[in-house]
């Protein structure tokens, strides 16, 4: 039994590694670098900071707990942070392509996974990846009050961003290290 495990896993291997080094090299690009990814990753970061804070005060000022005194002056600081939000939410979707477009060809390494860490590091990324293309594209489409799906927007929207923080936070957690060898200009090319 063991035998005939062990056959089949060297056939798939046999099969979809060359087919996956085909892919790779064809999707090769001096412009695909884990520079260009922190580059990428830093300003989206800084995107996803501000989208987070600025829709958790809109959540915070339509269902205000009873023991926190929330402001009410100046009387545009709404319309300010909702607009904040949505443009930095709108602006959200190319960037979160743009890195992807950058870190693609990571998809077609093999084994997926090499170890326990790996295996909740691609997790967490397939859960960033997700919540960060659901995100943007469900609220640009309540920009136009449209629901044509069957769960409540708001609170979707903001489990979702919990979820895609908590994703994010494991995600840098993992790569710190690549992130900071690859911060400044200089820090190393691929």
């Amino acid at each position: 039994m063991l035998g005939d495990v062990t056959r089949l896993t060297e056939r798939i291997d046999d099969t979809v590694v060359p087919r996956l080094e085909a892919v790779r090299r064809g999707l090769d690009s001096p412009a695909r670098t884990t520079r260009q990814a922190v580059v990428i990753g830093r300003l989206l970061g800084g995107v996803v900071i501000l989208v987070f804070l600025t829709g958790l005060w809109s959540h915070l000022l339509q269902e205000p707990p009873e023991w926190l005194p929330l402001p009410t002056r100046p009387s545009t600081l709404y319309q300010w942070t909702q607009g904040t939000h949505v443009l930095l939410g709108t602006v959200m979707l190319p960037l979160v392509l743009a890195k992807l477009w950058v870190v693609y060809p990571k998809l077609f390494e093999w084994p997926p996974v090499t170890s326990p860490v790996n295996g909740i590091e691609r997790l967490s990324v397939a859960l960033l990846v997700s919540t960060s293309v659901l995100q943007p594209l469900i609220g640009l489409v309540n920009t136009y009050q449209w629901y044509p799906w069957p769960f409540p927007f708001r609170e979707t929207h903001y489990a979702l961003a919990w979820v895609m923080v908590g994703a994010l936070l494991v995600h840098l957690a993992v790569k710190l290290p690549l992130i900071v060898r690859h911060w400044r200009a200089g820090g190393g090319s691929r």
